[in-house]
């Protein structure tokens, strides 16, 4: 049962008055708009919200993709303890997909399994963990944390969750230059494949992100969750999405 958008404000507020426990914590309650590339942002492909709850250490993230007639496109969840990663989780009704990416940790020791269906095929993977997993959710995060190192001009390094491919890809963000939007400096970072392969075969996303106060992603062009429908197929989706802050 999803909860009237007053509660999910009102215990945003409350929660803030304490302190986080984990950087994928807040906001609270956020939504963005996907619009299509080359539309001048006026054509609107989806709508996304993300909501989140504690409970102790346990961090628990929604986000939710609908199209402008309310219908879902795509869900998912994650779960955090404090600032590690526990779970990612996909719902995709477009294409009849659900899949899973699990930390299992075993001691000292930890592997990250996968688990993707479509249709009546199902993949399954498992590699280790590395520290530095992310997936769409921990992006703004991930960045804000190596800020000192984006805007020194090094290459921030992490292994996205790929669950399709029942595996992570290794990318690397790049500071590619700086502009202005509505008079406050930005800067321009670029998220590409780490190998050369694979470059070739995904375009970058590009990133527009607060130089100043806390670095937030404004928006990003490239690929998306939800996929867009050409005849009878649905395809992967590049689009513009602009983040409500």
């Amino acid at each position: 049962m999803r909860l009237p958008l007053v509660l999910i404000l009102f215990a945003a507020l409350v929660a803030t008055a304490a302190d986080s426990i984990s950087k994928y914590e807040q906001p609270f309650f956020r939504t963005a708009t996907i619009y299509a590339r080359g539309s001048n942002r006026k054509t609107v492909l989806f709508k996304l919200s993300r909501t989140v709850s504690r409970n102790g250490n346990s961090v628990k993230a929604a986000r939710e993709f609908t199209s402008p007639d309310g219908k879902v496109a795509a869900r998912e969840w994650l779960t955090y303890d404090g600032d590690k990663l526990v779970s990612y989780e996909l719902d995709d009704p477009q294409t009849g997909s659900k899949g899973s990416a699990k930390v299992v940790r075993d001691g000292d020791k930890a592997k990250l399994v996968f688990e993707f269906t479509t249709g009546n095929k199902t993949k399954t993977g498992s590699e280790t963990f590395r520290s530095d997993t992310v997936v769409n959710d921990m992006i703004y995060p991930c960045l804000a944390s190596h800020w000192k190192e984006l805007m020194s001009g090094e290459a921030v390094k992490c292994h996205y969750i790929a669950l399709s491919r029942a595996e992570t890809v290794g990318f690397d963000f790049v500071k590619t230059g700086e502009t202005t939007v509505n008079g406050k400096p930005v800067v321009i970072v670029k998220m590409s494949p780490s190998n050369f392969i694979i470059s070739a075969l995904v375009d970058p996303l590009i990133f527009m992100i607060e130089k100043n106060g806390e670095h937030r992603v404004l928006d990003y062009d490239g690929a998306t969750t939800p996929h867009i429908k050409v005849g009878d197929k649905f395809k992967d989706l590049d689009a513009i999405t602009v983040f409500d802050w």
